[in-house]
């Protein structure tokens, strides 16, 4: 009989296994707990829109629309694809619920999987998650500031280190389209210096020249002008407004005149997290302003600045930075029955600590003290509660503290209460 093949995940789409989850699990915590505290609501949107709600917010030169949008016919004919990216779902949802009208301010975040048919690599992958932000309704540098000051606690609330921040403007699109002129002329100018991939960018999305990895683009971006100095005089009052404000909140940043964002409909504020943890691709946090995406998307004009996280890329850093102990001793115990009757006795005892709120474990057959004792070292458990002929007769449980190795006596009656109040 010959043996059936295996099927394997789809390339780029990977499994969470649970001993990444406590990483998650404490990002997904921090989220909650952080972005409340701004007066951030949650939000969940469809995996799967409408195609024209990303061509039309995204930007239809940009790569994402172009190259590695999973899109399809669904049977009933409608062009439909799987969300690339969460705050165009998010405007979408504002404006056909007229979300705009229970607040003049608005401040939604998500958390999600997202879909981008790219090669695959470190920390970033087709199906990939970002928890993202949007503070929609008002035109200040005081709001971006407070986004990035959030970020910034945030940052600290995972215990993220050598963290940098760069932030740049981007102008007004008036600015912009001055400027991209004058741009337009350099790189076409430089096109067989450049790699071919910007050569596309010259009459597709000019800014992301500046985003390139390739250090020989890289090297000829030092010598292009910057949009930062060609911002009329009411941008740069507002960008050092936003600066002021992160001094005055201690959040250290560089001004970085190369920042740029890869989505069309970003203008003034720009921001991006790093960490050489992640290596050359190291931004793991992107964001900035977009005064016209709500309008663009049929709804009133609306001013709006917002952020995305790349979960895996944090996850990376979590881990190499070991900012969560997979080691650490988690409460809860194990139990072990040494004879039949024990046995019977610790299954009972098992469901009464359960409904008790006590994370509890046992094996499903009577095996060797050093068996089970092994598992309930590997699983990490703090408690072993120990049961065999003595504690039966006299209705109690040996407990034992595997951290430190103190033991005692516990009227069964009285266990579920000793572990809840830390034994």
């Amino acid at each position: 009989m010959s043996k059936k093949k295996k099927i394997q995940s789809i390339t780029g789409m990977s499994d969470i296994l649970p001993d990444e989850i406590p990483y998650w699990q404490k990002i997904e915590e921090a989220t909650k707990e952080v972005f409340g505290r701004y007066g951030f609501s949650e939000i969940r949107t469809p995996l799967l829109e409408d195609t024209a709600l990303f061509a039309r917010g995204i930007g239809e030169g940009t790569q994402v629309v172009q190259k590695e949008m999973y899109t399809f016919e669904d049977r009933g004919g409608d062009m439909v694809t799987l969300r690339p990216e969460g705050t165009a779902s998010v405007v979408r949802s504002y404006i056909q619920n007229s979300l705009y009208a229970k607040d003049a301010i608005t401040k939604l975040y998500y958390k999600g999987p997202m879909f981008r048919y790219e090669r695959p690599q470190k920390g970033r992958l087709r199906q990939f998650h970002q928890i993202g932000a949007e503070l929609m309704g008002v035109d200040s540098p005081l709001a971006d500031a407070e986004l990035v000051i959030m970020l910034a606690r945030w940052v600290q609330c995972l215990g993220l280190k050598d963290v940098v921040l760069q932030v740049n403007s981007l102008g007004t699109v008036a600015e912009r389209a001055a400027y991209l002129q004058d741009l337009t002329k350099q790189l076409e100018a430089k096109r067989d210096e450049l790699c071919e991939e910007c050569q596309e960018r010259i009459t597709k999305n000019h800014l992301r020249v500046f985003d390139c990895k390739n250090r020989s683009c890289q090297a000829l971006c030092k010598g292009f002008p910057k949009l930062l100095d060609s911002l009329g005089e009411e941008s740069k009052a507002e960008f050092n407004v936003f600066c002021d404000t992160l001094k005055e909140a201690k959040v250290e940043f560089s001004i970085n005149p190369l920042i740029v964002r890869g989505l069309d409909y970003y203008e003034k504020t720009a921001f991006e997290f790093t960490c050489d943890a992640l290596g050359s691709q190291n931004a793991f946090v992107g964001g900035g302003r977009y005064n016209n995406l709500v309008e663009e998307l049929g709804g009133p004009a609306t001013p709006a600045v917002g952020f995305g996280i790349g979960c895996e890329r944090v996850v990376l850093i979590m881990q190499a930075q070991k900012a969560e102990q997979d080691a650490s001793f988690q409460d809860g115990i194990y139990l072990i029955g040494l004879d039949e009757n024990s046995f019977t006795l610790c299954r009972r005892l098992l469901q009464d600590l359960r409904d008790q709120g006590v994370f509890a474990e046992m094996d499903y057959n009577v095996k060797s003290m050093k068996s089970q004792m092994r598992r309930a070292n590997k699983l990490r458990f703090k408690y072993a509660g120990i049961v065999g002929e003595e504690e039966c007769k006299n209705n109690t449980v040996l407990l034992k503290n595997l951290e430190s190795g103190e033991q005692e006596a516990v009227n069964v009656g009285d266990l579920g209460m000793s572990l809840v109040s830390g034994g």
